[in-house]
């Protein structure tokens, strides 16, 4: 069966019409009805007072002057003060991230959030796993898994890219001037520097 043009027209507007706003709405359904979760553990509720950030930048700027002192140096933060901290800094830096929250476990890191993605109509749920590396020249973030809400496969392998683009972009501005170790335990992150 061959289409005339009229009818071929009709049928591309049709689906312009109406299969552009359908797959909107359907985009819009699964991004804000499937989620990954938070990293949040039952019973261990992480709230992210903005004094507990300067805590956080108390903490850190103790440990660099102990460092430049030629002294070996550590601190231990706790992922309420790391929260705190990545919250203002996604303020500071005006990025598309909220309801941040970071936990820390034995296993490593883990931070949970949404994230504005510009070619979607909602914010996603974005669930990500990893450790942190503190050896070269600016601080890095391992991702070992990322997680979306309930986005088909193309759309979320589009979002992983894009929180992944993010996540890099801001870790360049994080220029570390000596050496450190990290460990994890729960709820907290134990950093260990070298002059």
């Amino acid at each position: 069966m061959m289409l005339s043009p009229l009818r071929l027209i009709s049928w591309l507007l049709a689906l312009l019409i109406v299969g552009l706003p359908a797959a909107a709405i359907a985009f819009f359904v699964l991004a804000i009805t499937g989620s990954p979760g938070s990293c949040e553990e039952e019973g261990r509720p992480i709230a992210a007072e903005p004094s507990l950030a300067a805590s956080f930048q108390q903490d850190l700027d103790q440990l660099k002057a102990t460092l430049d002192a030629g002294r070996v140096a550590t601190v231990v933060l706790d992922d309420r003060e790391v929260t705190a901290r990545a919250r203002l800094w996604s303020e500071e830096h005006d990025l598309p991230i909220s309801d941040i929250v970071v936990c820390f476990s034995a296993a490593g890191a883990a931070a949970s959030g949404k994230i504005d993605i510009p070619f979607l109509p909602v914010d996603v749920d974005v669930l990500i796993r990893g450790t942190v590396d503190l050896t070269g020249e600016h601080a890095e973030i391992v991702i070992e898994e990322i997680e979306v809400g309930g986005l088909p496969g193309p759309v979320a392998e589009r979002v992983k890219a894009v929180v992944d683009d993010l996540i890099e972009d801001q870790m360049e501005e994080l220029e570390l001037g000596h050496f450190y170790g990290v460990a994890f335990e729960e709820g907290e992150m134990t950093i260990s520097g070298q002059p």
